[in-house]
């Protein structure tokens, strides 16, 4: 005779898994604000990260969401002063794997990166910079991150970024060589 399970034991399971799961998201949020933090004061683990992060200031940060401000220095602009184009790209990337790593499910990469730009900003503005999950698809994350000036709200760029979830797994064995 199979064995007679109780619905509440099914319950109390389900209630488990949902609990080590929030207390999941809850250790990424911690350990991304402490790693945002640190990049920001130059104690990253990238120079690059360090560079473009330069005096970050966390808003707001919860599951699926990061809000910040970022002044511009003189290290991320042209000569003439404006904020470069691949510069905020960078932090578009960085703010979207940070915003993708709250929701949990470890780390992820970046695998489609689309950015519009609409206005420039120049050195010792301030801006706004959030990040938003938006699309959850198995391993594949979406979201969206958006740059506005500080005061007026002006949109300055937006950009659309889908990651997967990075896997570590090696093949020990190549059975085909790759013709590129």
């Amino acid at each position: 005779m199979g064995r007679v399970t109780n619905p509440s034991d099914n319950e109390s399971e389900d209630h488990r898994l949902i609990k080590k799961k929030e207390n999941m998201v809850d250790s990424s949020i911690s350990s991304i604000t402490k790693y945002i933090q640190d990049v920001a004061k130059g104690r990253g683990r990238s120079s690059l990260e360090a560079l473009m992060l330069e005096g970050l200031k966390i808003i707001h940060i919860g599951k699926g969401i990061l809000r910040c401000k970022l002044r511009i220095t003189d290290r991320v602009s042209g000569e003439d002063g404006v904020w470069q184009a691949g510069a905020i790209t960078s932090v578009m990337d960085m703010i979207g794997a940070a915003v993708v790593f709250t929701a949990g499910d470890g780390l992820h990469v970046s695998l489609d990166l689309n950015t519009s730009f609409y206005s420039t900003a120049k050195i010792q503005e301030e801006v706004e910079v959030e990040g938003r999950v938006v699309a959850t698809k198995a391993s594949l994350k979406g979201a969206v991150v958006e740059i506005r000036r500080e005061g007026n709200g002006e949109v300055i760029a937006t950009g659309r970024i889908w990651m997967s979830q990075l896997s570590l797994k090696v093949k020990d064995e190549v059975t085909q060589l790759s013709k590129l």
